[in-house]
């Protein structure tokens, strides 16, 4: 109870566990009264707090099991509720029971799940555990209750933020527009758009102008022969498009072999042959005389000459 800091005039929350409070918890609950002056204990057993219904921020400190342990470990509901009720910066004494420690590496795990739960509850600046040392009473309830099982009871501190659970503070944010520098020139306008490591007003970083990536190799003007591809032309190869060809390499084999000559107009009905009376309105050979399949079509001198 030493290591409990609380002042004058302070109210703590005390939580028990067990059937009936010791004659030892009394004595150190009196002890702490006296330390308060003005101040008061509220005693609640750790399994009714829920029932009790304190209002938020009651309490300066809360204790849990530092004279009588409780030997069943607290809830993340209790203490959720316990950081409800204390004061922001409100501090947590909790002494809990710690099983299966049967090894550093277990040891380490039990209590990292006991910060754990803490945090989760809301509470900061959780301590490094203390091992508190057993009473021959406790030893015995411990084990009739953990058999076969390696128990320690370690001493834990937590401390609630410094503001209350959905508090709200403004920010301030300006959002008025900021003075943009112009930068001066010398009659030069091509000297506003260009930016000189001065003008960074930082001496650690290096600009590169730009015209000296380029040699002189870079400048010259490439042949348009140059730009052409090949598409596997040489000695004693033949030209070949590539599939899905862009170079225009496939155009001009297409042209060489007659691909791209006009078509003559062709017949969807099979009847332009015969003439006018049989054409249809947008058949290619409207107003051309009548003509056998596959034969060239040619006007009489009588066509050629106008009617008079």
């Amino acid at each position: 109870m030493e290591n409990v800091e609380v002042s004058q005039g302070n109210t703590v929350l005390w939580l028990w566990g067990g059937a009936a409070p010791t004659d030892e918890l009394q004595g150190a609950v009196k002890s702490l009264q006296v330390r308060l002056g003005t101040g008061r204990v509220q005693m609640e057993h750790v399994q009714r707090l829920a029932m009790a219904n304190h209002h938020p921020s009651s309490f300066h400190v809360a204790i849990s099991g530092l004279v009588q342990p409780n030997t069943e470990v607290m809830s993340g509901d209790t203490l959720a509720e316990v950081c409800r009720v204390l004061r922001p910066d409100g501090k947590l004494y909790l002494a809990t029971v710690v099983t299966g420690i049967s090894s550093d590496e277990s040891k380490v795990s039990a209590t990292q799940n006991v910060t754990s739960a803490l945090k989760l509850s809301g509470f900061i600046n959780v301590s490094q555990p203390k091992v508190c040392a057993l009473s021959d009473d406790l030893k015995q309830s411990l084990g009739n209750q953990f058999p076969n099982q390696d128990v320690c009871l370690m001493e834990f501190s937590a401390s609630k933020p410094s503001y209350e659970v959905g508090s709200s503070s403004q920010l301030k944010l300006s959002f008025a527009n900021k003075k943009q520098d112009v930068p001066h020139t010398s009659g030069n306008s091509a000297a506003v758009w260009k930016l000189s490591a001065m003008d960074m007003g930082d001496d650690d970083i290096d600009l590169v102008d730009d015209d000296e990536l380029l040699d002189e190799e870079d400048r010259k003007k490439p042949d348009p022969a140059s730009l052409k591809a090949d598409c596997g032309t040489g000695d004693g190869k033949k030209k070949k498009a590539c599939k899905n060809c862009t170079c225009g390499l496939a155009e001009e084999l297409d042209a060489e072999a007659g691909k791209n000559k006009p078509s003559a107009p062709t017949s969807s009905c099979g009847n332009c042959y015969l003439g006018d009376a049989f054409r249809c309105s947008s058949c290619p050979y409207l107003g051309m005389p009548a003509f056998k399949p596959g034969e060239k079509i040619a006007l009489s001198d009588r066509q050629l000459k106008a009617d008079r």
